[in-house]
């Protein structure tokens, strides 16, 4: 993944962290971040035997520990995948001789988390969330795709279908390089439970030596939005990546990749690509 993202692994380590500890806020609190960190690895499958061995014994006897990973079960229970066992607490009531469940029964029979009493921000984080995995695993297809000049039908044909049963597609719009460029590109805009979120693609971009590539919605100069910055972009002089737009994006026309030296720019740079948009 570090790989595709042209993102170093710790920083996929540590933001795969922090997604998981905004999905259960509440029992997140009260777990010692070391703590919640290697419960992290175990649900995400990133640790070796001795690993899981020595996290599954601690989910038995920490009555608080099991309550975030039920919790953080929950919430990624929509999500599917093949994820590991959540043992149950100790003293907890069990089905005859049954010691453990797996992540879906946990999922399936706990009972949710109470709402907050005048927010509905855990519906809007799961959207979000989900919206971005979907983001994510199409954006790992499509940079496998372009890097390797193509797949099997099969694996595309799959992905293609189970995208389209999570996220509604909002279109897919060009981005065009100034006359005398080489450089191509694409947004598509995808959404889910309220949320809007983009997937970027460039190609025949220049390396990003000295400057970084950033991601604007924009009307005119005065009135233009930074949404993202991309990682930095190597001698494949290709782009993709993706993120969740802002609220009030279908005030915006256009969407535009720009070179940027500011960290923290207050209007766009050099564009490199740039591309007309229609959000409802």
């Amino acid at each position: 993944m570090a790989g595709l993202l042209h993102i170093p692994e710790q920083a996929v380590h540590d933001r795969a962290h922090a997604a998981l500890a905004i999905l259960a806020p509440r029992e997140a609190k009260g777990l010692d971040p070391t703590r919640r960190a290697e419960i992290a690895d175990y649900l995400l499958g990133q640790q070796a035997a001795g690993e899981r061995l020595r996290t599954r014994t601690l989910l038995t006897r920490d009555a608080g520990a099991s309550a975030w990973a039920s919790a953080t079960a929950r919430e990624l229970a929509p999500l599917g995948g093949d994820l590991p066992e959540v043992p149950v607490p100790a003293g907890a009531p069990a089905s005859g001789a049954q010691e453990r469940v797996t992540l879906a029964q946990v999922a399936a029979s706990a009972p949710p988390a109470p709402a907050a009493p005048t927010s509905s921000a855990p519906s809007s984080r799961r959207g979000g969330a989900i919206l971005l995995a979907v983001l994510l695993a199409a954006a790992v297809v499509a940079v496998i795709l372009i890097v390797s000049g193509g797949g099997s039908s099969h694996k595309k044909s799959a992905t293609t279908s189970t995208t389209a049963s999570k996220a509604k597609n909002e279109g897919t719009f060009p981005l065009h390089a100034p006359a005398g460029s080489r450089s191509t590109g694409k947004v598509e805009i995808v959404s889910e439970e309220g949320k809007r979120a983009f997937f970027i693609q460039a190609e025949h971009i220049p390396a990003s030596r000295g400057f970084f590539y950033a991601v604007w919605l924009y009307n005119s100069p005065s009135s233009a939005l930074p949404l993202s910055k991309s990682p930095p972009v190597g001698k494949s002089h290709k782009l993709a990546g993706a993120a969740l737009l802002p609220s009030n994006a279908s005030k915006y026309r256009e969407m535009l990749l720009t070179r940027e030296t500011k960290t923290r720019p207050t209007h766009p740079g050099h564009i490199v690509l740039r591309g007309r948009i229609a959000l409802g």
